[in-house]
């Protein structure tokens, strides 16, 4: 357990100063070495739109798995992202199949083609964020050797190391991602968040005290701002990319 920590603290340190996705995927293949899992993948999904989500993944998975995967959509039926989205828990892929919610005939399928290309024991551990993007970090072996050993031991260290993945791959997007120049006020958000409690333009203009005139302004800039199409689509979009948050 010792050596286990002392690793971690490596990954941990390196994470930190990492400003690239080359630099992450290195790091990912050494920690899948490390562990003695030959295949990982960490992938992340942003609910920039709810029909068609951003997708984008780190990984050592078979190229060609990983195109008839998309080509056939068997993100749709996969077990796998079926239970993570669901879920806060990690789960092995074999325990899937003992629960009905998720045992069906296509994710039967679906697992028995990941293992015939290698992905045959696996294990995910589902993670989201307080802007809404969720992810899904795997492990998978072909060897079934010792396997509930391996998950055992290894479950502690990948939750650590992919909890901080996670916060370094949000962090270089973040980076990378073009800088907006319109920005929301706080009175636009302001009026988001009462627009998202259901309160009209009257009511809002009542609680924030202003009139309902600069209401609907402040609505309709923060429509424009967000590429909204009415004040429905901004008030969705803003809780999307958390910038609706509760107010404990």
């Amino acid at each position: 357990m010792v050596h286990a920590f002392q690793n971690l603290q490596y990954f941990s340190e390196h994470q930190r100063h990492m400003s690239t996705l080359d630099e992450v995927k290195i790091l990912c293949d050494k920690f899948s070495e490390m562990v003695g899992f030959e295949y990982y993948l960490f992938g992340i999904c942003r609910p920039t739109s709810l029909s068609a989500p951003e997708i984008s993944s780190i990984t050592n998975y078979p190229d060609a798995w990983i195109k008839t995967y998309f080509e056939s959509s068997f993100q749709s039926n996969d077990p796998v992202v079926r239970y993570c989205f669901e879920n806060v828990t990690p789960i092995r892929w074999d325990q899937l199949l003992e629960l009905d919610d998720y045992l069906t005939p296509d994710a039967e399928q679906i697992l028995a083609q990941a293992a015939e290309v290698g992905l045959a024991h696996g294990i995910s551990i589902p993670l989201r964020s307080h802007n809404g993007d969720f992810a899904i970090f795997s492990l998978a072996s072909a060897s079934g050797q010792d396997i509930d050993a391996r998950f055992e031991k290894v479950l502690p260290i990948a939750h650590a190391f992919c909890i901080e993945l996670f916060g370094t791959v949000t962090r270089i997007n973040m980076n990378s991602a073009p800088k907006k120049k319109d920005n929301l006020t706080p009175r636009e958000v302001e009026c988001l968040f009462w627009a998202c409690e259901g309160k009209t333009t009257w009511e809002i203009s009542k609680i924030i005290d202003v009139t309902e005139r600069t209401v609907i302004f402040h609505l309709t800039s923060a429509t424009k701002k967000l590429g909204a199409v009415n004040r429905q689509h901004a008030v969705a979009k803003a809780m999307a990319s958390g910038l609706i948050k509760p107010r404990i």
